[in-house]
């Protein structure tokens, strides 16, 4: 919609005056700004209250720097379940770009609360000896009617980018704490079968000396032999399973380079000596 304001008109100066300030009063009541933590308030929460874990959004060369001494100072011990979930929440892109949709989605919020700006235009009409000066202020009427409306529904859609975020933070800390216990179990498994593995060459050996002096028939030999043979390609598997287990967790640890090496426990945790009680597990089931 447009109004046409011809200056020759005291009272169209006038009108052209009010309505400039009526848009740009407009324009400054209805101004938003980013939130301080840039909607990471919200993951943060989540984040701490059900894994107790901090979590951050690398968006400055500080913060990155920061990231960092914290992932190295981690991992120069053995990595523990909690610190392989506090590396991948700090160092994980997959994670860091959820933080920039984040990111993202405030900006789309920011620019749908605002009203749309007014167009000022000036022309120039000669004919017949006279010069007419036009001036025009144009505005869109039914974007700023619709603005409340349009307002709510960026800020539904934040909220809902800040739970995906949310989301994303716990299924990473889900996946890695899997991972974790997966590369563990397969060194622990690993030094198992190597036990038995050195027991059944031991024996395969010893049954073949009983067969040269008569005292162990050929199906007895056959069957330690065959024993020895399945223990090692067992064992075989085994280490690749272990190799598997262990890129996958580095992948989700977000580590390259030199800080693969990570050190990981030998053996899992000893079971506790009774089961927990745990009275509210189903209500928290029910909660969560």
């Amino acid at each position: 919609m447009f109004w046409p304001l011809v200056p020759q008109s005291i009272h169209s100066r006038s009108r052209a005056q009010r309505l400039a300030a009526f848009f740009a009063a407009t324009l400054l009541s209805g101004c938003a700004s980013f939130s301080p933590d840039r909607g990471m308030g919200v993951v943060a929460d989540v984040a701490d209250q059900t894994i107790k874990k901090g979590v951050i959004s690398i968006r400055t060369e500080s913060d990155a720097a920061h990231a960092q001494d914290v992932v190295r100072g981690l991992l120069r011990r053995s990595l523990t379940v909690d610190s392989a979930v506090q590396v991948a929440l700090l160092n994980n892109r997959g994670l860091q770009a959820a933080y920039n949709e984040l990111a993202l989605a405030e900006t789309d919020l920011i620019a749908d609360s605002l009203p749309p700006n007014p167009t000022f235009s000036i022309s120039r009409i000669a004919g017949n000896g006279a010069l007419e000066v036009e001036r025009r202020v144009v505005g869109d009427i039914l974007a700023l009617a619709t603005l409340p409306f349009r307002s709510d529904i960026a800020r539904e859609r934040f909220r809902k980018a800040q739970l995906r975020a949310a989301e994303e933070t716990l299924r990473l800390a889900a996946e890695v704490r899997r991972a974790y216990y997966r590369a563990v179990a397969a060194n622990d498994l690993m030094v198992l079968f190597t036990d038995a593995k050195s027991t059944a060459q031991s024996t395969a050996q010893l049954a073949e000396k009983l067969g040269r002096t008569g005292s162990l028939n050929k199906l007895d030999q056959a069957r330690e032999q065959a024993f020895y043979a399945e223990t090692t390609a067992d064992l075989a598997a085994l280490r690749q399973e272990a190799t598997s287990s262990r890129e996958r967790l580095v992948r989700l640890l977000g580590l390259w380079d030199g800080d693969i090496a990570i050190r990981l426990p030998q053996r899992l945790p000893a079971l506790p000596g009774r089961p927990r009680s745990l009275p509210g597990i189903e209500v928290d089931a029910v909660a969560h």
